[in-house]
């Protein structure tokens, strides 16, 4: 599905001007990947609506009209390696020359690999484009009728929200360099801190991470909801440089083995294993666990951005800062519509 987007508030929020008929293409939705311990089916448990995988639908329910943000990350990603693998594994018996029942076992595996990393876009440009996403996502939260508590304001109506210890700005995380708006703090989420492994998900070792992974944000924003009475929102916007394809592993020896990359920038989606682009929600009374909406489907800018070099699996990304901005501009703005939509509709259910 494409959909044409106005453009006039991303062409005044990085100073540039989008060209005319720039679309934003939405990708294939990813595969419903269930995490352990996120309970069953239901308004409780976990389902696909529309083009978001959600959590705890019923916990949107009845949201107030007076919102606080305690986390806003952009994640911007610097490179990604995935590999398909097939292998074979042969076994056979046969006798040694005493008369001994011995059992051969041959392992043989094929592997394809790509390598692809993106230069050329500094820290500032990195810095402008997440300022530019969150006062977009202020603005259409506000557009759909929720009176939004800024950082200051939050931190006088719930005290302990100014005693949060934040990570450093730019610091590295599971999809690449996370960066807060200017005045706020970078806090990361649930698995921020993880590794995604080859195949784009997070590995088996990293969902129990997941499992485990209680951060201060994560722990403490049902508390500031409580004191604050105000509901509170989370999002991270995951910005990539393509879209990624991958046969995975596979045990059928002559399968064909492929990794793609798609150039192009992109709010990236996820599942329930690897959550990407997101939106988490406490209400003042959420007993801890959050609503959470993960966009599902990648969100491709048609503006060209960057030069590509490719070769022996190896993919050079050389962006132009100016046009790259421009189009993250234009996919955050259209993420950012998608995340305010669904939490709306959600809490009116």
């Amino acid at each position: 599905m494409k959909f044409n987007l106005l453009a006039v508030a991303a062409t005044v929020a990085v100073g540039l001007a989008t060209p005319a008929g720039a679309e934003v293409i939405q990708g294939d939705m990813s595969p419903a990947k269930v995490a352990f311990g996120n309970g069953g089916g239901g308004a409780s448990g976990i389902q696909v609506i529309g083009d978001f995988h959600i959590i705890h639908l019923d916990g949107f329910k009845s949201a107030p009209k007076r919102i606080g943000i305690s986390v806003f990350n952009v994640a911007f990603r610097d490179e990604k390696t995935q590999s398909a693998k097939t292998s074979l594994t042969t076994k056979w018996n046969f006798f040694s020359a005493l008369g001994t029942n011995m059992t051969k076992t041959v392992q043989q595996t094929k592997t394809a690999t790509q390598h692809t990393a993106l230069s050329g876009v500094d820290p500032a440009t990195r810095q402008r484009i997440t300022d530019a996403a969150y006062a977009d996502f202020v603005a259409q939260l506000t557009a759909a009728g929720y009176d939004v508590v800024g950082p200051a304001e939050l931190a006088k109506l719930a005290p302990e929200y100014a005693t949060w210890t934040p990570k450093p700005n730019f610091s590295a995380g599971r999809f690449g360099t996370y960066v807060a708006p200017t005045g706020r703090n970078l806090f990361f989420l649930r698995s921020d801190g993880a590794k995604g492994d080859s195949q784009g998900d997070l590995s088996g070792v990293a969902m129990s991470f997941q499992g485990f992974d209680s951060p201060q944000a994560f722990q403490r924003s049902p508390y500031v909801a409580h004191d604050a009475k105000v509901g509170i929102l989370a999002v991270t916007l995951v910005v990539d440089i393509g879209t990624y394809s991958n046969t995975g592993n596979t045990k059928r020896y002559n399968a064909k083995m492929e990794v793609g990359f798609h150039p192009g920038v992109t709010v990236q989606s996820g599942n329930f294993l690897a959550t990407a682009s997101l939106v988490e929600y406490w209400g003042l009374n959420s007993g801890g666990f959050p609503a959470v909406a993960i966009l599902a489907a990648p969100l491709t800018s048609d503006l060209p951005f960057s030069n590509i070099d490719q070769g022996g699996g190896e993919v050079t990304v050389t962006a132009d800062p100016t046009l790259y901005a421009a189009a993250a501009r234009e996919v955050t703005h259209a993420a950012n519509a998608k995340l305010v939509g669904v939490f709306a509709s959600s809490a009116a259910r």
